[in-house]
């Protein structure tokens, strides 16, 4: 199983995906992927997504939005909430790419990382018949990605993401 590892050079943070193999002198992680550099944010704002968002009725919400709307919307909440500036990072939602000054970056709000990867797994998130544990990952994926989605909203989402 993959893990995000943090790796702190000259007083830098760096984020990589790392995996632990079993060698015959015991456990090792390998490095199997670097994400980009670390960035962390603190909460500047605590707006509720529905009222971020000017939303009367989530349910309405829901019906009219597709899933990847949903999830960029739910995004932009969060970059909102923790102060993330547009101007200092280039946030690129439709070709899911987040930089500073042409580098990959890595966001960590809310005990997550948000970067390239973490939106990518939630943005073609495909559920796979097994409705306990498509719920359970599809809900690791928001916790993975920094975003803490309404209760209603992720319910709403994951029976739209059901029915495909």
């Amino acid at each position: 199983m993959s893990f995000f590892r943090l790796k702190k050079i000259k007083g830098k943070e760096y984020a990589y995906i790392v995996e632990n193999e079993w060698h015959s002198k015991g456990r090792r992680q390998k490095v199997k992927d670097y994400i980009g550099r670390a960035y962390r944010f603190d909460t500047t704002k605590n707006d509720d997504f529905l009222a971020f968002m000017k939303i009367v009725d989530s349910e309405d919400y829901i019906n009219q939005k597709d899933k990847k709307g949903i999830i960029k919307d739910l995004v932009k909440w969060e970059l909102y909430k923790f102060g993330v500036d547009n101007q200092e990072f280039s946030i690129d939602l439709n070709n899911i790419k987040i930089q500073k000054k042409n580098k990959n970056a890595v966001l960590m709000i809310n005990e997550g990382f948000m970067c390239e990867l973490t939106l990518k797994n939630l943005l073609e998130f495909k559920a796979e018949g097994d409705e306990q544990l498509d719920g359970y990952r599809f809900a690791r994926a928001f916790v993975e990605a920094g975003i803490k989605v309404p209760q209603e909203i992720f319910v709403g989402l994951y029976q739209k993401l059901k029915s495909f």
